[in-house]
């Protein structure tokens, strides 16, 4: 992402996890019918950066939709209700920023697994280096290893977990970022992002995701 853009996605009011995590959607296509669980009722900014096929059908699923759902707008208990699609319907599912909140995630990850298609794929981000935020609860913080031995756990394959961050200065930089007025974040994270540069120019070795603001991931059935 070239500096202008991160200048506009701050602009925007974006965060630097989330800026990080929109910009990794970039690397990949949604087509098809595609379901968003815990999305809110208004299409979130990491639609503007997939890519788009020439098809594509989305509906989503969150618990706070109300009393009235209708076909493309359910509400649903992620830790006990089946998702309401048939097996084998769905290409793509996304789970962004959601795991986090569910305790019995295997139990979701089984229902991922039944209403995608073979070959369908799944697409999300987890916090890491993120504040407590209930929503309504806050129960987990997930390692890479966490991701991957989950997914294999629940049949999905091809497991892929991105690093979301830069290095110690961005990473302690997004820790105070909601205090900053704009100004001062456009002047101050070039110099973090500088900063973990040389960080990583000393130390080549030191693990990118000790200072991990997040993951993204993917995986297919």
């Amino acid at each position: 992402m070239s500096g202008w853009n991160y200048i506009k996605e701050i602009w925007r009011g974006k965060d630097l996890y989330r800026i990080f995590m929109n910009n990794e959607c970039a690397h990949y296509t949604l087509s098809g019918k595609v379901v968003d669980l815990g999305s809110g009722v208004n299409q979130a900014s990491y639609y503007r950066f997939f890519q788009k096929g020439k098809t594509m059908e989305i509906a989503a699923l969150d618990v706070g939709f109300g009393s009235q759902p209708s076909e493309k707008n359910v509400s649903i208990d992620f830790e006990k209700d089946a998702l309401p699609y048939q097996d084998n319907s769905i290409d793509t599912v996304l789970v962004f920023n959601i795991f986090e909140h569910v305790y019995r995630y295997s139990f979701l990850l089984k229902e991922i697994h039944r209403i995608l298609k073979p070959g369908g794929r799944m697409i999300g981000a987890v916090p890491f280096l993120v504040g407590y935020h209930p929503d309504p609860h806050d129960f987990w913080r997930y390692t890479s290893e966490t991701l991957a031995a989950a997914y294999e756990t629940a049949l999905l394959r091809d497991v892929k977990v991105t690093v979301l961050g830069r290095g110690p200065f961005s990473a302690a930089y997004s820790q105070v970022e909601f205090v900053l007025p704009r100004v001062l974040r456009f002047l101050i994270l070039p110099g973090s992002f500088f900063a973990d540069w040389i960080v990583f120019l000393i130390k080549p070795k030191l693990p990118r995701e000790k200072f991990a603001l997040g993951l993204f991931f993917s995986a297919s059935k």
